[in-house]
Parts: structure tokens; sequence; C-alpha cells
């Protein structure tokens, strides 16, 4: 580690809404960092190599902080003048740190990413992001990359960007399989060169092949080949220890022999191709030793799944004279091409992480520079994208949102909208309660909209600290955050006198700051915003009379280059609005990888919501409209507002599996409403959240009076109780348990989950179920009016397949077996797959059968083929388990063996839980020898005019007549 590494600290106390990062004493200026133009005082005060490595080691120390803020979403690097009478206006900052900045960015133009402000004796140095700018660049930003190749015959450093090209090529190549053959032969070298037309190099490649093989040399023998590509030679220094002379160079070249096509490192050969040997006496054994030990410790990364080590062999030529007399040994390393990746040392590259600059690891760094957007081919034309990884900052995330449903642009324009006559304040509701519940405030941030553009939006929150992931502090009124053209975005904190003293307002100042600081962090992390951009808190004090008390303005100003534009209003909004509505997808787990989608508007609005006027909340919601979504995002909500510790908010749902994939998360605690009901959960909780509450039953106990005493435990300051259901997939014949009065209420009517395709089949079921009342228990006129307003919110076609079978279990199982064969030679693995049945005894009886069918076929599929139950999902298996199991999940390609149950009512309902499943593929399946049960006739299964979809509804509509008429008849 550099000595330059111990210098570097964040400086959590700073005026600055920014990491910033402190250096200590730096010397500045063109003439006082020129060691020709010192010489004098060199000579009279100090050695000029002493001066050298210390403006070289500040250099080094300035470097690793850029290097860090430009990774991490950028920043101030505060540092110490250190010589007196400086002046930034008559000696800049050095050339040196100029072209050191310069390679740091590979840019010509460094002010493009710093700017320079002297603040009487301190520099303080704004770093904006790094971004990649065009696909040619790396994603990271590095200092070195700790890779070398072999350019003709020479030792090359890497660059950042021949290293992107590098590492993209050995990763395709990982992904296609083709790698260098095993073993040690070196025939590898040979052949590659033939291929290459480079008989020269093929020349000298059979000599040293035949050289390796030799048992002895001759000193002074000139040998029958010169370094090239795959040669390199090297004499032992005379005044230096040759083992750790070998052990300073033999990275270099290994690196660079292992990273191009392998190669020959000869010790003991001068450049003039003479035999010399070593100069003093070597023990071979120990030399060896000395090779084994030093290429061990080198980095290596893979792409590929053979983790094989960097591969080489060491001999010991021995070396005679004119008399026989042994004078030393020659010693040959051959290295073999690597599969992957080999780096000399670790890239030197720098990161903000927890507050302290921390240096890459190789992986890390690989992983980084690697990064690409998701595979999301198998979802079809489903998603665009909205946010890629390439020409972004390095943390930032791909955004993806579902095409035909609202895109970025369209929700900018929709809740951050510029207006471009005046300042816009958004949104409307939380902005009336405030100005009614303080109306002073609207008079104090009316008359500082008075010193801005006229061009630009006021966003209100009860706690931005809330909106971006922090703790609200109890004192904090509001929040309004000012984004305007010729403007710093301003975040605007007010605060009411609440008998604090006044030293009681400096946490407040921090708050502000800090909330400011995280939210620039997000507009570029999670944003993607990559230009410069800044956050500056402003609190504002109200008395108790509604006067300003206090108005601390923030001390810190910056650079012009920090001003929104008008032509960049809207896309910040755009990573405003990035930040704010992303959340981890439940896809992630099918793509195998993070999948960032978006929160519709509806979502957003209802998160968006004051949870001290909100405790209690029954949110209805159709069949993939999100449900569990907004409901993980609110208990994140709640603990931030109410400053809760995760074992104080309970999550409630029907199923083991849903419960175990929210826990996950760690947000909170977790339970099945039957082990609520036991008690199995810890004490005490404050906050409850209940989802897929449709599927909860009162005759286990009454689990919604539990839910209401735990939330009312404390009439004072009661806690959040947020109810997220959906008669539509009611799957039982029970009394839910609810009281009949369910306010107030929010609902969540556009889907989406599902394909368009299987979207209608859905839409045509849901309408069956609500128009048509066989149970007392459904609310149905609130149902028809929430079947009337869905939609589906995008264009993802997908498909729907509907089959009637004649004949048992084992036709069916044949035919999912065949079309998941399909599935996987178009690239669709097992985690996309789920089968659903009815009842457990279907279940465990079709998964014998699956696995019976699929062992015969293990041949034809390249992946390792298991069934699995939901209880364990995060595995790597097809999902063969019982819609109730299920609810709550998801999955690319559903199979639905159409329910079999007593209860005909029930049977829309839970086919619409089996096909609300599906993100892309649903295949409904029905055994014609029990469809029979269902109908009268069989003339609905022998009518072929009618589609897969009219065929199903008709079964459907059946089913429904039938039990309906029976409830008739019983009444």
């Amino acid at each position: 580690m550099a000595a330059a590494e111990y210098q570097l600290h964040c400086d959590f106390m700073s005026n600055y809404p920014e990491v910033v990062i402190r250096v200590g004493k730096i010397t500045f200026g063109e003439e006082q960092r020129n060691i020709k133009d010192r010489i004098k005082e060199i000579e009279a005060n100090q050695l000029k190599s002493e001066l050298e490595e210390k403006l070289k080691s500040q250099a080094t120390t300035l470097n690793q902080a850029a290097c860090a803020l430009l990774n991490s979403g950028g920043g101030v690097i505060r540092a110490e003048i250190e010589n007196e009478d400086y002046s930034y206006k008559r000696y800049r900052i050095g050339l040196d740190i100029e072209d050191s900045f310069r390679d740091c960015i590979q840019h010509k133009d460094f002010s493009a990413y710093f700017d320079f402000k002297q603040e009487e004796s301190c520099m303080s140095i704004f770093v904006k992001s790094w971004s990649s700018e065009n696909l040619a660049y790396p994603r990271v930003c590095s200092l070195g990359t700790g890779l070398y190749e072999r350019s003709s015959s020479s030792a090359v450093k890497m660059k950042p960007t021949n290293a992107v090209h590098f590492l993209k090529r050995k990763k395709d190549e990982a992904k296609r399989g083709s790698k260098w053959q095993e073993g040690p032969d070196p025939a590898n070298v040979q052949k590659c060169l033939q291929q290459s037309g480079m008989e020269m190099e093929k020349d000298i490649n059979d000599a040293v092949i035949q050289f390796f093989e030799r048992e002895r040399l001759d000193l002074g023998e000139i040998l029958d080949f010169t370094e090239s590509t795959t040669v390199e030679f090297k004499d032992f220094p005379r005044d230096k220890d040759n083992y750790e002379f070998v052990r300073n160079i033999l990275p270099r070249y290994t690196s660079a022999f292992a990273n191009t096509k392998g190669g020959y490192l000869i010790f003991g050969v001068d450049n003039h191709r003479r035999v010399v040997g070593c100069k003093r006496n070597i023990d071979p054994s120990q030399f060896v030793e000395v090779v084994g030990e030093t290429i061990a410790l080198m980095p290596a990364f893979h792409f590929c799944a053979s983790e094989k080590k960097i591969e080489f062999l060491c001999k010991a030529l021995p070396v005679y004279d004119i008399s026989e007399n042994g004078r030393g040994y020659v010693f040959a390393v051959r290295i073999k091409p690597s599969c992957c990746v080999v780096f000399e040392r670790t890239p030197d590259s720098w990161i903000m992480e927890a507050g302290e600059v921390k240096r890459l690891t190789y992986t890390e760094w690989t992983v980084l520079m690697t990064e690409e957007d998701p595979d999301v081919s198998h979802f079809a034309d489903g998603f665009q994208i909205e946010l890629s990884r390439s020409c972004r900052p390095p943390l930032s995330k791909s955004m993806y949102s579902n095409r035909g449903l609202t895109c970025v642009k369209t929700l900018q324009s929709t809740l951050f909208p510029v207006n471009p006559d005046g300042i816009t304040c958004k949104p409307e509701e939380i902005c009336e309660e405030v100005f009614l519940e303080y109306p002073r405030v609207k008079d104090v941030i009316m008359k500082k909209m008075e010193e801005v553009s006229s061009v630009g939006i006021l966003i209100f929150s009860r706690s931005w600290a809330v909106d971006v992931g922090l703790e609200k502090h109890p004192q904090v009124a509001c929040d309004i955050l000012l984004v305007a053209a010729d403007s710093f975005p301003t975040l605007y904190t007010v605060t009411m006198d609440k008998g604090y003293s006044v030293s009681s307002t400096i946490p407040v100042v921090e708050y502000s700051r800090n909330v400011a600081c995280t939210l620039k962090q997000k507009l570029v992390n999670e944003g993607g915003y990559a230009q410069k951009v800044c956050v500056i808190p402003q609190v504002i004090e109200l008395g108790s009379n509604g006067e300003i008390k206090t108005d601390l303005s923030c001390l810190v100003t910056y650079p012009p280059g920090y001003l929104v534009s008008r032509d960049g209003l809207e896309e910040l909004l755009q990573a405003l609005v990035i930040a704010l509505l992303r959340f981890r997808s439940f896809l992630s787990d099918q793509i195998g990888c993070e999948f960032l989608n978006l929160l519709t508007i509806k979502q957003y609005e209802i998160l968006t919501k004051n949870l001290h006027k909100s405790k209690k909340l029954f949110i209805y919601g159709l069949p993939g409209s999100g449900k569990t979504v907004v409901a993980l995002q609110i208990i994140e909500k709640i603990r931030n507002t109410f400053h809760c510790n995760s074992g104080e908010i309970l999550y409630i749902c029907e199923n083991t599996p849903l419960c175990n994939t929210v826990r996950v998360g760690n947000m909170c605690q977790t339970v099945t409403r039957i082990d609520f009901l036991n008690g199995f959960y810890s004490r005490p909780v404050k906050h409850v959240v209940i989802d897929e509450a449709q599927n909860f039953q009162l005759k286990d106990g009454d689990w919604y009076d539990e839910a209401v005493k735990l939330t009312e435990a404390d009439p004072r300051q009661p806690g959040v109780l947020w109810i997220f259901l959906d008669y539509l997939q009611k799957t039982h014949g029970q009394v839910l348990g609810l009281p009949s009065k369910q306010e107030p209420q929010e609902w969540l009517t556009v889907g989406v989950r599902n394909a368009t395709e299987v979207y209608d089949v859905m839409i045509h079921v849901m309408k069956m179920i609500a128009s048509d009342r066989p149970e007392r228990h459904i609310p149905y006129e609130q149902l028809n009016r929430l079947v009337d307003e869905a939609q589906c919110g995008h264009s993802l076609q997908g498909k729907f397949d509907f089959c009637s079978l004649k004949g048992n279990h084992k036709i069916v199982t044949g035919v999912i077996v065949h079309k998941c064969l399909q599935y996987f030679k178009k690239g669709y693995s097992v985690k996309n797959i789920a089968i659903l049945c009815s009842t457990v005894e279907e279940r465990d009886s079709f998964k014998r059968l699956l696995e019976h069918e699929m062992s015969n076929h293990l041949r034809d599929v390249r992946q390792n083929i298991c069934f699995t139950t939901a209880d364990v999902v995060e595995e790597n298996g097809i999902v063969v388990d019982t819609i109730h199991h299920f609810s709550g999940l998801e999955r690319s390609i559903v199979f639905a063996v159409f329910p079999h149950v007593e209860t005909k009512f029930l049977i829309p309902h839970l086919l619409v839980c089996m096909v609300s499943r599906a993100n892309l593929h649903c295949h409904v399946l029905l055994e014609q020898s029990k469809g029979f049960r269902y109908f009268g006739s069989q003339n609905i299964l022998l009518d072929y005019k009618l589609t897969q979809k009219q065929h199903l509804m008709e079964i459907v509509n059946n089913c429904i007549v039938m039990e309906y008429q029976r409830f008739e008849f019983s009444e």
C-alpha cells in the first residue's frame, strides 16, 4: 500500500454537501512544482531526489483521491496549500498535477471533470463523476490496470482503454467456451503464429522450443533466436540480490505472456543473445521455489468456470566454460497462455466505501469494467431500457420500463413538469397540505423564488430524507427541492420552533447537508446523471408565530459549471425520477442479476402519502398491478419516517414462500397468518403490513383484530396498518375477517406484470367473476368498478395457450416436458418456469411423473434439471407447487393445470391466480377426463370452431353458472 494512502480521509464535518476527501498539505503552482526552477532552493535546503519524491507522493495522493471520487459519484478534494504566497490566478496548480489528472480521466480537457477554487490557505478541487462517454472508454476510472501484454519484444502496460477491449474479448471467449488447449504443449503458440502468417515469429518459436529441451549451454555462446513476442532475455544484475530481482520483474512478464500468446522468460542471457549465466551461485531448487511462490501470489480472474491457476514450467540449464567448469545456470521460465486474465498486481483504482477511500480488488475492478446491461432477450420487446450502464457513472445500474408503459420522459413530465413561464409546485396535494398547515412557509418560499430563474420546479416533500432512504428529523416540517434553470439545485429544509435551544439547530443543519449530499449522490449513482451537479442545503427555521427565526443559508459556493442549464433541466429531473421510482424487480431472480424497474405513477403516489395521516389504508390491487412491490417499499418508508428498527415492523402474508422472499432483505419481521395468530414473532411490534389478505381466513382466529390491537397499543401514537388484497384472487370460500367498512382505500388497476396476451385472458375471467355473484362475502359492486378501470400498462406480447387433453397426468406431463425442452433450446433456464396445480396431492403426483419423464431427456439439455417447490424458490429448479403456495410470486413461463376443486365457483379465482403468475408465457392444460365433470355435455370440448381463449371462457362460464344454480337451489 502506497504511503500516500494514509493521508486520505473523509471529512464528515465539512460545510460542503458532498463527499469530501482531505489530502493534507500540497505544494501548488507551476513554478513551485518545477524542480528546474528551484535549483537554488534545492541546493540550499534539501536533496533534489527528496523533493522529487515529495512532489511525486503529493501527485499520487491527489490522483488516488480524484480516482475515488470519480468512481463514486463525485465530490470535493480539500488540500492545505503548503507554499506561502501562492495564488491560483497567478500560478495555476502545476503542470505535473494537470498531466496526472489528464492521464486519470484520459481526456485532453481536464476541466471537464475538475474545477479549482482557492479559499485562503485551502484549495478545493471539485470532481465530477466519471462517465465512460462512449463504449470505447472504460466504465471505471483507473490510474493503472495492473495488466501487461506483449507488443513485439516488449512487455507493455495495458492502458484502461485497451483493457476494456481485452476484458470483453476474454469474457466473450468464456461465454462461447473457446480457450487455449490444455496441457503444457507449446504447440498452441506455434499454431496461433502460423495461422497469423507470422513466419519469423514461427521460426523463433521453433528455435526456443528446441532450446528449452537442451541439457546444457556453453558460456558465451550466441543463441540462434532473438527476443520476440514470445521470448524475453534478462541478464542477472551485478549489484542486486538475484532472488529479489526475479521477484520484482517476474510478475510483469508473466502477466504479459499469459495475456498474449504465452512465452519464455530466460534469465542469464544478455541483450546480445550471449549466454552469461548467473554471476553468483544460485541454488536451482531455491530459484524454482522463488518463481513458484511469486507466480502463486499473482491475481488471476476467471470469466470461465475452470478456475485454473497460472501454468508455468521452470527449467535450470547448467552453463560450462571452455574448460568444462560449471559457470552457473541459465533459467528458462515457460508461461502458458491463460484462458482468462492475469494481473501483475491489483489494479490502481479507487472508490469510496463507508466513508473511506478503498482500493478496488482485482475481482471488483474486473466486474465493474465488464458489467453489461442484463440480457432480457427472453422478454422479447417487453422492456425498454431507460438507463444503460454504458456511458454512465461507474456505480449506476441498468434501468428498464415496461414497453408501452409510461417511460421516464413521460413520468418526469407528469410528476415534475417544467413550466416555461414560471416555477411549478409539485406534488400539488403535498404543497397545498404544507401551505395550509404552515401558512408562513408559502410567503418565505415565494420570496426566495424572486431570486431565481423563472423556469423550474419546486418539489415538496414531508421529508426528502425518507425519499432518499434516510431517517426523518423530528423537528423538520417539510423539505422543498428547487430545480431551476441558471441556478444551483437547492434543498430548503423548513423547521418549526418547538422549544428547542439555539444549539439544537446544528443537528438540523447537519441533517439538511446530509440529505442534500445523499440526494446528489443518488442523482448520479442511481439516476445516472453524468453532468456536473450539486444540491445546496438551506435551513429555514420558523418561530411559533410563523415568523422566520433563523435563515441558515449554506456558506459554500460552487463553480459556475454546476449551475443547471436550461437544456439540462429536464435531463436532471429525469435522473431524479429514476432515483425515486427505481425498485429491484422480482425478475432479478430469473435473470440471475439485479434487474431494476420503475414504479407506476399510481404506485409512487401511494408511496408518497403522509404516513402520519394515513395510518390505516386498504389497497385494492388487481392481479399483476404490483401490490407486493408497494408493500415492500412502504416498509422502508415506515422505518425511516418513524425511526423504527426492523423488529418493530411486521409483514404478514398467507404462505411461507412469499415470507421467505421478503425476509431476504431483513427489512422487517415476516410471518404467515397462522404464525402470527400463534404469536411466533418478536415484540414489541408497532406497525403492520398485510399482503395477499384475500387468502386470509377468520375461522382460525381474528387476525384483523389482533393486527389492530398491535398498531393501536399506544393510542397517542398509533402505528401504521396497511392491508393489500385482491378479491379476484380469493382461493377459498371462507369469511376473510375484514370489517364491512374498509376505509380509506386506494386502488391499483394498471397491470404491469403480465404480457398482453396473458392479461387479455385474465381480464375476461376477471369480468366473469365480477359480474356473477355466488359468494356473499365479496363486495362485487366495488369489484366491478375496479375491473372497469383495469388496463394493461404495456405492449409486451407474450403467449397464451389452452390445451384440452384426453388423458391422464402422464399425458399432461409429457406435454409439459416437451414444451420445457423447447424453451431450453431457446435459452430459457429452469428458474424461468413454474408448474402450478390445485392441491398438494396433485402437485406431488405431477412432480413424480415430471421427474421420471424429464430423466429421459437429460442428454438433450445442457443444464441440470431438477424440480423444487415454492418453499425453496431460491434454488435453481423448476417450481412445481400449488397456486396457494406460489401466491405473490411470479415466473416468465407458467404451466397451469386447470383447477380441479369441489367448490366450482372458486375455479375462475384459481385460474386468475395461476395465469397472473406468468410474466410472458402461460399454458393452461385441462385433462378431458376431469373436464367432463364440469359440464352436462361434451359439446364444448368438441367445438373446434372456438378459439383457444373462447374455449376456455366457455368452460369457466359453465363452472360459474352451475355453481350459481347450486347456490340458488340451496338458498
